[in-house]
């Protein structure tokens, strides 16, 4: 995939200026073109995502400190790779690592969907030498998120981690404000979901409903990021 020509896209927005407008629009598209260029991540809306390696207490318990740190590297690496490897143009940014879990924010649900797709690649990879398969579960939460640094002071990250014990092994699970934001985006829409519980969350008046992603088979993620919408 591959970005039009700017002057295309810049005659593009400014069809719809009005023509009393005009220079205002074209300096204010420049602008926005001159930050994304700087790779500037401002302070805003995105889908929270936390990542965290299933069953690590056990493989501990069984193998030790120095194989279970090697093993949380592993997988740390893996999602820098994924990201790496699926070339997003939208946002997405590392935020920090916690024990057997990474935080990333994404600003396009279908690219959370293509990094999964990428990290497992890399964990089924990694694991065909490792003492056992690497199965990690993914939440994610959408909200406004303030950056220092890359520090994020957000309700919606201490949301996104009560979540957890609520998604298993294999899947990907929304609140219903992420999904109510992200289900148009793939062509399944809602259909490609099932509610799963509703749990509390701190902020929020009333219990939050679930949605899992639903996974036919191994390669479904795959055919959901393929799949046009009509």
């Amino acid at each position: 995939m591959r970005y039009n020509d700017l002057d295309e896209i810049a005659q593009e927005f400014l069809k719809y200026a009005p023509e009393y407008a005009q220079t205002e629009a074209r300096e204010a598209f420049w602008k926005i073109m001159d930050l994304q260029n700087q790779g500037v991540v401002r302070n805003g809306v995105y889908y929270v995502v936390l990542v965290d390696l299933v069953g690590s207490t056990k493989f501990a318990a069984t193998y030790g400190n120095e194989k279970t740190a090697e093993r949380i590297k592993l997988f740390i690496r893996s999602s820098f790779q994924a990201l790496n490897y699926i070339k997003i143009r939208n946002i997405g940014l590392f935020v920090k690592e916690i024990g057997d879990a990474v935080l990333y924010i994404f600003q396009h649900f279908p690219d959370i969907v293509r990094w999964r797709i990428a990290f497992d690649e890399y964990l089924a990879f990694h694991g065909q030498n490792a003492p056992a398969p690497f199965e990690i579960r993914t939440c994610v939460h959408i909200g406004e998120i303030f950056l220092e640094g890359v520090n994020p002071l957000s309700l919606a990250v201490s949301q996104v981690f009560k979540m957890e014990k609520n998604v298993g092994a294999g899947e990907l699970v929304l609140t219903d404000s992420a999904f109510s934001v992200a289900w148009p985006t793939i062509a399944r829409a809602y259909h490609g979901f099932a509610p799963v519980t509703e749990i509390q969350l701190d902020g929020f008046n009333e219990l939050v409903r679930l949605h899992r992603l639903i996974q036919n088979d191994s390669e479904d993620l795959k055919r959901i990021v393929e799949e046009k919408i009509n």
